[in-house]
């Protein structure tokens, strides 16, 4: 499968580790690799900022890193994000969702995962490593813990359940539509009233309720 060109820009506090990371991404055929910087200090004041799509961000503290990343969003909001952090704890999964990355891995993710991860962002997917998800999965029982969550067939049809649980899994519209036999116009219907019916506002908020219902 080809894909089109993405340009990303790479941010890693480490000179040697950013080298080798950068030369990683420059074997990618679909990543064009247009810049590196030490910190995420330095993005908004990067001459190029306006030709990048994807920003990969190595990062020590998940929680700031998220702080400075949701600050960038809304300067930026077409900017995508890749997250290679430690392994998390509940509190800064939490926080690097209500960022809006589009991607988060841990820094000891084998590199197939960092393979799917680069490919689905820039795809425009969003993609969470497993242990992510697994921290994803425990914030929403803690969150919830007093407030029981509600079952699937409380309030979504067959049909609505089988659309969530596509989306949690990085399918795009055409590949549910073709899945399901139904038309692309039918899968956007159900995503809208999946929003409504869920109180989320993207398929990163479905896949968080996806997971805290155990649809995925």
């Amino acid at each position: 499968m080809e894909h089109s060109t993405t340009h990303a820009c790479l941010v890693h506090p480490h000179p040697l580790e950013c080298e080798a990371v950068a030369e990683w991404l420059r074997r990618r055929s679909y990543i064009e690799l247009v810049g590196k910087c030490n910190s995420l200090d330095q993005i908004i004041q990067l001459p190029y900022l306006k030709e990048v799509d994807i920003v990969v961000v190595f990062a020590h503290h998940a929680e700031k890193t998220a702080d400075q990343i949701l600050k960038i969003r809304k300067l930026y909001s077409r900017l995508k994000f890749l997250l290679l952090a430690p392994s998390p704890c509940a509190e800064s999964v939490r926080e690097v969702i209500r960022s809006g990355v589009s991607g988060y891995i841990v820094f000891e993710a084998e590199l197939d995962e960092w393979e799917r991860a680069i490919r689905a962002v820039s795809e425009g997917k969003v993609y969470y490593g497993q242990e992510v998800m697994l921290k994803l999965a425990e914030s929403s029982l803690e969150t919830f813990i007093q407030e029981p969550a509600p079952t699937t067939r409380d309030f979504l049809s067959k049909r609505e359940v089988e659309i969530l649980r596509l989306v949690a899994s990085e399918y795009s519209t055409n590949r549910i539509a073709n899945e399901l036999c139904i038309s692309d116009k039918t899968v956007e219907t159900h995503r809208r009233n999946l929003f409504h019916k869920l109180g989320v506002k993207n398929s990163v908020g479905l896949t968080k309720v996806a997971v805290r219902m155990g649809v995925v």
